[in-house]
């Protein structure tokens, strides 16, 4: 039965391939290609994502694909059928390289794409794929890892994916926070050769408390910005902080500068009326309480952990970007 599905799907893939050919790659601009991504799963969270970053607007429609148990990312020329077809294969039972394989050996197009996929099993098993076409931009490249890949195209330096892996294998907290630690280590030595203006971070889960409400773990896009990676990491902490519940390994301990930071927004935002100075008291944690209470789906108190007070690290770097009054509810 497994190989009858397989060969259905195989002669689905190459109607849908057929259909691709009939569509020029000459109508593609070519100047605004490239990009840079990392795509990665955690067995223990069990989420998978993409985080990617570029010159053109639209890419969060472009790069990113998956679902919590794989994650695809389709650049230089991308392709939703290359991604679908994925998908569809792991299905079936392929391993990612296995996946994006067979793709690139159906595509009339493979030798334009660059196209990586982590696959996540029910059995916490993590598989790899990563296949580059020999007609992409200069300055390419690609490196594969046990729970990610990174690759990228067009870019001032072919060193990036190499110091976006490392970033990702060195960063700590949630897939998310890691994923973008990952894009800011590659920013320290280059990026696009057209500039980075815009950006996306997405991923999905099956594990969080939030999955109630959607799969989706993290979700931040930019268009077009001049500061597009920092507009990235803000707009990420202001999604995860709202919508997911929090991860142990994303507590910040609440020292006193960060203690200032949130109680300083919460007055701000007229939650707290205070001493805005390094401490922490009941009137803060109140403050905080009612915060929470007004603004986000999972209420994120401070936490003592080994007798050191902590809180939600999403939350506070959302604290510390965001513009007051519009945490007040119902009003301007």
């Amino acid at each position: 039965m497994k190989s009858l599905k397989r060969g259905l799907l195989a002669v689905s893939w190459l109607l849908s391939a057929s259909s691709l050919a009939a569509t020029p790659t000459g109508r593609v601009n070519p100047r605004v290609l490239g990009t840079r991504a990392i795509v990665a799963c955690d067995a223990v969270e069990k989420s998978c994502g993409v985080a990617s970053i570029s010159f053109p607007a639209g890419i969060s429609g472009l790069v990113p694909y998956g679902r919590p148990d794989v994650a695809i990312a389709t650049m230089f020329y991308p392709s939703v059928d290359d991604a679908e077809a994925v998908l569809a294969r792991v299905a079936a039972g392929d391993t990612a390289q296995q996946a994006v394989d067979f793709v690139f050996s159906v595509d009339p197009y493979a030798d334009y794409r660059q196209l990586a996929a982590v696959k996540l099993d029910a059995n916490g098993t993590l598989t790899v794929g990563q296949r580059t076409g020999a007609e992409n931009a200069p300055q390419r490249c690609a490196v594969k890892g046990a729970t990610f890949v990174v690759q990228a195209n067009n870019q001032r330096t072919a060193s990036i994916c190499a110091v976006m892996a490392a970033g990702f294998q060195l960063a700590r907290g949630s897939l998310p926070q890691r994923l973008l630690a990952a894009l800011k280590a590659g920013a320290l030595v280059g990026g696009d050769n057209n500039g980075e203006r815009s950006g996306v971070i997405r991923v999905w889960t099956s594990e969080n408390e939030s999955t109630f409400y959607t799969k989706v773990l993290a979700d931040a896009v930019v268009h077009t910005s001049r500061t597009a990676l920092k507009d990235l990491e803000v707009e990420m902490n202001r999604y995860q902080a709202s919508i997911a519940a929090p991860y142990a390994s994303d507590l910040l301990p609440l020292d006193a500068e960060t203690a200032k930071v949130v109680k300083n927004t919460l007055n701000k935002a007229g939650y707290y009326n205070g001493v805005l100075d390094g401490t922490w008291s009941t009137a803060a944690e109140e403050a905080l309480e009612a915060f929470n209470w007004d603004t986000l789906f999972f209420l994120k108190p401070t936490v003592v952990v080994n007798g050191q007070r902590k809180l939600d690290g999403p939350l506070v770097n959302s604290l510390r970007n965001v513009d007051p009054k519009a945490l007040k509810p119902g009003g301007l």
